[in-house]
């Protein structure tokens, strides 16, 4: 009998990850338009061939894949193959991180972590294949985190982390706020729960952070300035040449490798994000009360202190993000990172600890009683996405534009 049930199980699961792998091929397909936004195309004629310059990871893979391969890669179709060949290899890692939870995940309750995953997917998937965000560094970012993630799960190659991370912060400095906490809140969860492996995660938590800080350190301070008119002239020639519009992104440039403050031109911007944010809250407050309630009842309820105190770290990891809220635009981007701090950690979380998933499974099971309201908590999400840059989305960002023009007049 229990073979027969093992069978069963282990096909749902194979059925699950089959469903998945069409999930992802209709929403990049639904959002997809074949627009590269003239930024993701601009990113990769940056390289150290101009010196140790931020964000210039990408675009020296690029160009030495232009130097290894038999044709010129350096043109609009090359820039293009180049990032779908990305944003593949983002959704075959998604799916791999799926695999890795569910493979070790118990069969009761495996629906809730299937939600998790799920949405995980959805939000990732149709945010990175439309117009908006087609071929942004993040995908990089992500891509390394849940390898990390995964590197944890299985506990197999763990101190690679100290190697992965410092390359994420060679691809975008930002990674160190944005997707790094998915690491070092996981890191710190096991060093407070695996004492015969604590020096372990201890040693491999203080040199990524270290490492990390440290490139975000030089890269924001001290790698902005520096290169002569030729080459910057020479930059521009590849990122116009690598843009199908002919056209680069003049302010990434300037900021980049001029060292320009573009603080005094985002005004707007910022005024246009704090009204879309506050709408975004109001629009999310359902899902906002139920989170809240979660974190109440997962801190309270911890056995001792030590625990209590893993389950604070992992629930306010997502606040390395404020900076980026209080300095930065995006919000489209900074929503989608902390949405995704959540559902990874989470996610992982629910396989790894039996407390953590019986928190979940409460929270989940509260609101199914409420019969259709769950449905609809279910599909309401999904009006949002794909998420945006700037915009946070489009339903906030049309309210907000709307009460602008009548009422705020902001921007």
């Amino acid at each position: 009998m229990n073979n027969i049930l093992d069978k069963i199980n282990y096909k749902s699961k194979k059925i699950f990850i089959s469903i998945m792998v069409v999930l992802i091929t209709v929403i990049f397909f639904s959002n997809y338009d074949g627009d590269i936004d003239s930024y993701n195309t601009t990113i990769l004629a940056l390289n150290y061939s101009y010196g140790f310059i931020s964000r210039g990871f990408t675009g020296t893979v690029f160009m030495l894949l232009s130097k290894c391969l038999p044709i010129d890669i350096i043109t609009p179709e090359g820039a293009k193959v180049f990032l779908m060949v990305s944003t593949i290899l983002l959704f075959f890692i998604i799916v791999m991180f799926a695999v890795s939870l569910i493979k070790r995940c118990n069969d009761k309750g495996i629906a809730n972590l299937e939600i998790l995953i799920v949405y995980m997917m959805v939000v990732t998937v149709s945010t990175y294949s439309s117009g908006w965000n087609f071929g942004r560094v993040d995908i990089y970012m992500i891509m390394i985190s849940l390898g990390c993630a995964m590197l944890l799960v299985v506990e197999k190659g763990e101190w690679l982390i100290i190697l992965l991370c410092p390359v994420a912060v060679l691809i975008h400095q930002g990674y160190v706020l944005m997707y790094l906490n998915i690491v070092l809140a996981l890191l710190a969860y096991k060093i407070l729960s695996y004492r015969e492996k604590r020096i372990k995660y201890i040693i491999i938590f203080v040199l990524t952070t270290i490492i990390c800080v440290a490139l975000l350190l030089y890269l924001e301070l001290y790698s902005h300035s520096g290169i002569d008119d030729i080459s910057f002239r020479e930059v521009v020639g590849n990122a116009t040449s690598l843009s199908e519009e002919g056209t680069y992104h003049e302010t990434l440039l300037e900021h980049e490798l001029k060292g320009i403050d573009l603080s005094s031109v985002e005004h707007d911007y910022h005024m246009k994000n704090l009204a879309e944010i506050i709408i975004y809250g109001i629009l999310m407050l359902p899902y906002i009360v139920i989170f809240f309630r979660f974190v109440y009842s997962l801190i309270k309820n911890a056995e001792d202190n030590i625990s209590r105190f893993k389950y604070i770290i992992v629930c306010a990891g997502s606040l390395t993000m404020l900076p980026d809220y209080l300095i930065k635009v995006d919000y489209g981007r900074w929503i989608v990172a902390t949405i995704l701090y959540y559902l990874v950690t989470f996610s992982v979380l629910y396989v790894l600890d039996d407390y953590v998933k019986g928190a979940i499974d409460e929270q989940i099971t509260k609101v199914k009683k409420r019969g259709y309201i769950w449905l609809i908590l279910l599909i309401y999400p999904i009006l949002f996405i794909p998420y945006r840059d700037v915009n946070i989305d489009k339903i906030t960002a049309l309210i907000g534009h709307v009460l602008n023009r009548d009422y705020l007049n902001w921007w």
